[in-house]
C-alpha cells in the first residue's frame, strides 16, 4: 500500500486480557481490605463527635487563668446541661440549664485535662481543646463526645473567638452546625 499510513497500533505493546483481569482483581481486594480495617463511625444520636477522630488537649493551658467565672455560649444535645461554671483555688461549681448548681473540686489529669468529682463522688473528665491566648474563650469536650461547649468569660464574649472555638471543635470531631446558642 503505497501512500497509507501504517496503522497505529502495529507498534504498541500486546493486550494481555488475563493480565489486566489479576490486576483488577488484587487492586479490589486491596480496596476491600482497606475498607475492611477502617473504623466504623459512630451513629450514635448522643454522641456530638464522631469517636474515632484523634482529639487532644491544647497544651498552652494554664490552670491558674482558668479561674474566674464562665459562661456557655454553645452547647450540643450533649448529657451535660452547662449553663455556666467558676473555678477558684481547684473548686469547681457549676450552675446547669435548668438552675441548679453542683460543686465539686477540679483537679488536672494533664496539660489541658481536668477531673472534675463532684460532692457525691462521682467524677467527670474535662478536655481544654482550645483556648484562646488571654484564657478568655474555651473549646471544652472529652474524648467520648458526650458533651461539648464553647465557653467564654462572664463579660468577654468575642463572635471571632467563639467561631474560632467551634473550627477547632470540628476538626476534633464534633458537629457543631447543630449547636444551640446557650446565652
Amino acid at each position: 500500500m503505497t501512500g497509507c499510513h501504517p496503522p497505529c497500533t502495529r507498534r504498541a505493546p500486546p493486550v494481555h486480557p488475563q493480565r489486566t483481569l489479576w490486576l483488577l482483581i488484587i487492586n479490589l481486594c486491596a480496596i476491600g481490605w482497606l475498607a475492611a480495617c477502617a473504623p466504623a463511625p459512630s451513629n450514635d444520636p448522643q454522641l456530638l463527635r464522631n469517636p474515632t477522630v484523634p482529639i487532644g488537649a491544647i497544651s498552652r493551658f494554664e490552670e491558674a487563668r482558668f479561674d474566674g467565672r464562665w459562661q456557655v455560649e454553645r452547647a450540643g444535645a450533649g448529657e451535660w446541661a452547662l449553663a455556666g461554671f467558676e473555678v477558684a483555688d481547684g473548686l469547681w461549681q457549676e450552675l446547669s440549664e435548668t438552675g441548679v448548681t453542683r460543686d465539686g473540686r477540679v483537679k488536672p489529669l494533664g496539660r489541658g485535662i481536668l477531673e472534675i468529682t463532684y460532692e457525691d463522688t462521682t467524677t467527670r473528665d474535662l478536655w481544654v481543646v482550645w483556648i484562646d491566648p488571654d484564657h478568655n474563650t474555651a473549646a471544652l469536650g472529652n474524648p467520648d463526645g458526650r458533651f461539648g461547649f464553647v465557653v467564654t468569660r462572664v463579660g468577654k464574649r468575642r463572635a471571632d473567638q467563639i467561631r474560632a472555638a467551634e473550627q477547632v471543635l470540628d476538626f476534633n470531631g464534633y458537629r457543631t452546625e447543630t449547636w444551640a446558642t446557650v446565652q
